[in-house]
C-alpha cells in the first residue's frame, strides 16, 4: 500500500505555480483583505496520471452506466461533479464518494466507477484516475488530458470552476495545474 505525500492547500498557497506546489506549505490563515467570497477550498495537493474515458468507450460501449448504478455525468462544480472511474485492484483506495478537483480542467470529479487499466502502474504517478469526458468520438479530449496533472484530493468547495454543460467532451478547455480559489 502506498504512502501518499500530501500538502494542505490554503488560500495563501493556491496561487503558487506547479513547481512551488510540491512544497509542503503550512496552514496559514488568510489576511481578512485578501480574503475571497465563499468558502475557503480546502483538500490535499497531490499528482496523478490522468486519463478518460468517453460514452464511445465506455463497458458496455455507448451507455452511461457506472460501477456504483448511478449514470456517469456531471456538470463539474462542487455540486454536481463530473463522474471519474479509479483502480479496484488492492482494496478502495478510493471509495465512492471520493471527491476530486482537477485544476486542469477546473471541475470537481467524484469516483461512482471503476476501471480496470486504472490499477496498471504507469511509472509516471503513483495512481490513475479515469475523468468521464462524455461524448468524444475522435477522442481529441481524452488525448489533451493524458498525463501527469496535479489534482486536489477530499476537495472541498470553493475552488473555480468552468462548468460543463456539454460535458468535457463537448468543452475540452485547459487551464492549468494550479489549483486557483474561486
Amino acid at each position: 500500500m502506498r504512502t501518499p505525500t500530501r500538502r494542505t492547500v490554503t488560500t495563501a498557497a493556491a496561487g503558487l505555480t506547479g513547481l512551488c506546489a510540491a512544497v509542503l506549505v503550512p496552514t496559514v490563515a488568510a489576511p481578512q483583505a485578501a480574503a475571497h467570497p465563499g468558502p475557503e477550498p480546502h483538500g490535499w495537493v497531490d499528482t496523478a496520471w490522468l486519463t478518460g474515458y468517453s460514452l464511445e468507450d465506455n463497458s458496455p460501449a455507448g451507455t452511461r452506466t457506472t460501477s456504483s448504478g448511478r449514470k456517469a455525468g456531471g456538470t463539474g462544480t462542487f455540486d454536481d461533479p463530473i463522474t471519474l472511474a479509479v483502480g479496484y485492484e488492492g482494496g478502495d483506495e478510493f471509495p465512492v464518494g471520493a471527491v476530486f478537483y482537477v485544476p486542469l480542467v477546473r471541475a470537481y470529479f467524484v469516483v461512482e466507477d471503476r476501471c480496470g487499466a486504472c490499477s496498471d502502474p504507469t511509472g509516471a504517478a503513483e495512481y490513475t484516475i479515469d475523468l468521464w469526458v462524455g461524448s468524444d468520438p475522435d477522442s481529441s479530449c481524452m488525448y489533451e488530458i493524458t498525463g501527469v496533472h496535479n489534482v486536489v484530493q477530499n476537495a472541498g468547495p470553493g475552488w473555480a470552476v468552468v462548468p460543463r454543460w456539454d460535458e468535457l467532451g463537448g468543452d475540452c478547455r485547459l487551464f492549468g495545474e494550479t489549483p486557483t480559489p474561486a
